[in-house]
């Protein structure tokens, strides 16, 4: 891996045909970013009886950037904003209930079309490594670390309440009773909202676009921003501990002392490998300062 770096640059260098560094010294300079990013995010585990769907992210970050002949590292600090979606398939479950005149009974619940909807805010250091060619063409890799401050889940499901009895005929002569919204036996929509705490965010990153307003003259010594247009992608993990993994996929919602089921949000339950993957990738727009003013003895374009 180590190898593979300088063999990377050496080829993007020979395809974008550099000048001569005496040509490029109005390119030793550092410069001030400011970016914003929007696209698409997706949070996904490795539950069998999940399906992830994704939904739309964004961020916003302030750096600085050393650039030397061409070559540059970035830092800063960036703040993110994810939503995802992700489906369950139908499930069932049954409990042994008594009713109200003592006679025990089967409660049996199905739940459909079941969505949890969550969105996570981070805070992150990017660190980037890249080249912008004479032409303005611009690409980096790197990497970054987020540390989650604000999680949220919304599952919605819909429950059908049934009840089921030994010794008596019900509605199809087979001992179950439903639609009985006196009695809580109906088909309803329920809604569970929770918070999510994640561990920190590691996250592979590349982004490739083209600078505009490159003329030295413009941004050295008139001290004009440049403006970065690119497409980017980060991918990111995140470990969860066992004790972060909810016990139960079905919560009372009932304030009366009854048992009205629904089901809680499920990003972290069931999971086998201990760990969430975090895709966002997107456009990203990015404004670039000159810190000074510079003389330009730069060859002519």
């Amino acid at each position: 891996m180590k190898q593979l770096v300088p063999i990377l640059l050496i080829v993007v260098l020979s395809v974008w045909n550099i000048e001569p560094v005496a040509s490029q010294q109005d390119q030793n300079q550092n410069r001030f970013l400011l970016w914003g990013s929007g696209g698409y995010s997706q949070i996904t585990n490795d539950a069998p009886v999940t399906a992830p769907h994704g939904n739309v992210g964004i961020a916003i970050g302030i750096g600085y950037e050393l650039l030397f002949n061409r070559l540059l590292v970035q830092t800063g600090i960036e703040l993110s904003h994810y939503t995802s979606k992700m489906s369950l398939i139908d499930t069932a479950l049954v409990v042994s209930m008594v009713d109200t005149e003592g006679t025990p009974f089967n409660g049996n619940f199905t739940f459909q079309n079941t969505e949890d909807a969550q969105q996570i805010t981070n805070v992150g250091i990017p660190l980037m490594l890249g080249y912008e060619s004479p032409k303005g063409f611009y690409v980096a890799l790197g990497g970054k670390a987020m540390l989650n401050i604000v999680g949220r889940s919304k599952a919605k499901t819909y429950v059908t309440s049934t009840a089921s009895y030994t010794d008596v005929i019900g509605d199809n002569n087979d001992g179950i009773f439903s639609d009985m919204p006196n009695h809580g036996l109906t088909m309803e929509p329920r809604t569970v909202k929770t918070s999510i705490q994640l561990h920190t965010i590691f996250a592979g990153s590349v982004e490739a676009g083209y600078t505009f307003g490159k003329k030295s003259e413009d941004f050295s010594v008139k001290n004009r921003p440049k403006i970065r247009l690119s497409m980017f992608c980060d991918y990111g993990i995140a470990s969860v501990a066992e004790k972060d993994k909810p016990a139960s996929l079905f919560v009372n919602t009932s304030n009366a002392g009854g048992f009205t089921p629904a089901i809680s949000g499920y990003l972290l339950n069931d999971i086998r490998s201990n760990r969430l993957n975090i895709l966002y990738v997107g456009l990203k727009v990015t404004v670039l300062f000159s810190p000074k003013k510079y003389g330009c003895n730069c060859a002519p374009e």
